[in-house]
C-alpha cells in the first residue's frame, strides 16, 4: 500500500497537470480619453483572429483551441457579451452600445489578445431603423391548415402579423415591410427574396402547426432556424445562379465565383447562428409573456424555403395547433393574437440591445 502522503502528492500532481492543459482566459478593460482597451490574458500562446459584424453591430473574438475556460469577464458598462463554444475552440461575441473603429493585436509574457475600440464619432449616431420582415404565412388560393371548426390558418398568421406590424410602427425605430398585407398568394421564394433584396435586419414567418390525423390532440408551441444542411444546398444553387448572387453582393462582385463562394459562406454563417441566437430570445419572450397559456416545444432546425435568406436571421414560429379545439380558440381569440405579437415584439427590442418605449 503506498502512503497516504503520496498519494496525496500524486493527486496535487494530477491537478497542476491538468490546469496547466487548459487555456485558461481572462478577461479585463480600461477606459480611455480616445478608446477602450479590453485584453484577454492567457496562460500560453494561441491562435486568434477578431473581426465585426454590422446588424447589429458585433465584435467576434475566436480563440482555436479547444481546452478554452474562461476565468472572469470583465467589461465596461453598456458592452454585453456571449460566449460560444464550438469544435475548433471559443468564440465571444461583444455587442457594444455603438459601433467602434476595431484595432486588434497581440503582446507576449504573458500571452495577451489586445483589442482597442476606438471612438470614431465625437456626436451622437444617427439611429438607423432596424428593417423587419413580417411574413404572414399562407393567404389567397393557399388556406394553409384547416382548423377546429373551420379556422383557417391563413387568417390567424395574418391577424398576428398585422399586430406586430402595428407594435412595431408604434415604437417608431423600425421600417416593417410584409410580404403580405391582405388574403393574396405569395410564393415561398418571393417571401425570402424579399428579405434579402431589403436588406432586412430581421425575418419572422408566423405560421399555426396542424396534425388532424396522426395526432389531432398534438399541441404546443415551437420555433424553427434554418438547417445546416439546407443552408449548404442554398449556397450552392447562389454559386449557380447570377440572379440570386446579385441581391446578395453588390458592385459587380457577383460576378466572380471566388468572391460569391467568400460572400455567400459569410451570410449563411450570420443566417445560422443569429438564427438560434434570436429564436432562444423569442422562446423567453414567449414563455414569460403567454405562461401558461402555452407549451413550447421547443427551437428547431428545418429546410423551409423561408428561412433561406442569407445575410438576415430568420425564424419560422408555430404559434399553436390549429386543429386541436383548445389552441384553435385561443389562436382565433384577438387577445390571445396581440399577446403572441407583443411577444415577438420584445424579443426583436431584446435582440437589438433596445428598451422598450
Amino acid at each position: 500500500m503506498f502512503p497516504r502522503s503520496f498519494l496525496t502528492f500524486s493527486l496535487l500532481l494530477l491537478i497542476v497537470s491538468f490546469s496547466f492543459s487548459l487555456t485558461l482566459v481572462k478577461v479585463r478593460y480600461g477606459v480611455h480619453k480616445e478608446k477602450i482597451r479590453i485584453v484577454f490574458e492567457l496562460n500560453k500562446k494561441v491562435k486568434y483572429r477578431v473581426f465585426a459584424l454590422e446588424r447589429p453591430y458585433r465584435v467576434v473574438i475566436d480563440i482555436f483551441d479547444r481546452k478554452v475556460k474562461f476565468r472572469k469577464i470583465s467589461l465596461p458598462r453598456g458592452i454585453k457579451y456571449r460566449t460560444g463554444t464550438h469544435p475548433w475552440g471559443k468564440r465571444i461575441v461583444l455587442q457594444p452600445s455603438y459601433e467602434y473603429e476595431v484595432k486588434a493585436f497581440s503582446l507576449n509574457r504573458p500571452f495577451r489578445i489586445v483589442i482597442d475600440l476606438y471612438k470614431t464619432l465625437r456626436f451622437k449616431p444617427k439611429f438607423v431603423k432596424k428593417v423587419i420582415v413580417i411574413d404572414a404565412g399562407h393567404g389567397g388560393k393557399d388556406p394553409g391548415a384547416i382548423g377546429w371548426r373551420g379556422i383557417k390558418e391563413k387568417w390567424v398568421n395574418l391577424r398576428i402579423a398585422r399586430y406586430l406590424a402595428y407594435y412595431l410602427r408604434k415604437d417608431g425605430r423600425f421600417k416593417v415591410i410584409m410580404t403580405r398585407k391582405g388574403d393574396y398568394f405569395v410564393p415561398l421564394g418571393k417571401r425570402a427574396e424579399i428579405a434579402v433584396r431589403n436588406k432586412a435586419h430581421l425575418f419572422i414567418s408566423i405560421h399555426a402547426d396542424a396534425a388532424p390525423r396522426k395526432n389531432p390532440r398534438a399541441r404546443g408551441t415551437q420555433i424553427f432556424a434554418l438547417s445546416h444542411r439546407s443552408a449548404e444546398r442554398k449556397k450552392r444553387e447562389m454559386l449557380r445562379n447570377t440572379y440570386l448572387a446579385k441581391l446578395l453582393i453588390n458592385n459587380g462582385g457577383y460576378k466572380y465565383r471566388s468572391t460569391r463562394l467568400i460572400l455567400t459562406d459569410l451570410a449563411f454563417k450570420i443566417t445560422l447562428e443569429e438564427s438560434v441566437e434570436f429564436a432562444k430570445i423569442l422562446a423567453r419572450e414567449l414563455k414569460r409573456n403567454l405562461k401558461r397559456r402555452v407549451y413550447f416545444k421547443g427551437i428547431k432546425r428545418a429546410g423551409f424555403a423561408v428561412l433561406k435568406t442569407p445575410g438576415t436571421p430568420s425564424v419560422l414560429i408555430e404559434v399553436g395547433f390549429i386543429t386541436n379545439p383548445y389552441e384553435a380558440r385561443r389562436l382565433a381569440s384577438s387577445k390571445f393574437q396581440r399577446r403572441v405579437a407583443y411577444s415577438i415584439y420584445m424579443a426583436i427590442l431584446k435582440y437589438f440591445n433596445l428598451k422598450p418605449r
